[in-house]
């Protein structure tokens, strides 16, 4: 990332970058930038359901270049936010659905955050997999997926989440091993499940102090199965 000099400065980017439950997330940016062998400010990147552009903000601040993707188009605040930072010659903008891309070898980078589960809506992990099998297709050899998933996690989760969100009864959630099973076709994954108390938080601070306790030493506590978020780096 550009050069930040005081910590709280990047606190604040990362937040823009990850926006929600930034204590657990968060660490997928901090793990990408560790483990990835890509130049990120030489790479050609594509963002897959981008939101509000988090993600390709990330690889601009890098000097990388990116084309910034939702099935509808990006939102308009994701290119506020670009522009805001000053990256928008950086990045592209286009409609995409995961499903359909016909991308061939085209791209040193794809990344995703929170995608599949919406891709797979109301059951269909058909569609999970068409979806990682065209960011496959679209990677250059060499190139790498850099994920970041929402999990089934523990009973519990999935009782919260069906009681108290508006997605939880159609999202489709995957274990980690469904992830990794869609991944085979790498020639090397690597990847790290986190977090548990996050998730339960009702309000952004709170999913910050409870981020910091998984961190700490909640996820030591519990079963690897019931963590609720999967990020890692896949290369071709």
């Amino acid at each position: 990332m550009t050069a930040i000099r005081r910590p709280w400065e990047r606190d604040k980017i990362l937040r823009d970058i990850v926006e929600w439950d930034t204590a657990n997330w968060s660490r997928a940016i901090k793990f990408w930038e560790r483990h990835t062998q890509q130049d990120l400010g030489s790479v050609r990147a594509l963002e897959v359901g981008c939101g509000n552009g988090g993600l390709s903000l990330w690889i601009a601040l890098h000097g990388g270049r990116c084309l910034c993707t939702d099935l509808e188009g990006p939102r308009p605040m994701a290119v506020e936010k670009h522009k805001r930072f000053g990256v928008e010659s950086l990045i592209q903008y286009a409609p995409l659905d995961a499903t359909a891309m016909t991308f061939e070898n085209e791209f040193d980078v794809v990344l995703f955050k929170s995608v599949l589960g919406g891709v797979g809506r109301n059951g269909r992990r058909d569609r999970q997999r068409q979806a990682m099998d065209a960011f496959y297709r679209a990677l250059k050899p060499g190139g790498e997926l850099l994920f970041a998933e929402n999990l089934v996690a523990s009973s519990l989760h999935r009782l919260m989440r069906e009681k108290f969100t508006s997605w939880g009864n159609y999202w489709c959630y995957m274990t980690a091993d469904e992830l990794s099973s869609c991944m085979a076709a790498y020639a090397n994954v690597d990847m790290k499940l986190v977090g548990f108390l996050g998730a339960f938080g009702r309000t952004e601070t709170q999913r910050r102090m409870l981020g910091s306790l998984d961190s700490a030493f909640v996820e030591r506590l519990v079963p690897r199965a019931w963590r609720y978020l999967a990020f890692g780096v896949a290369r071709k």
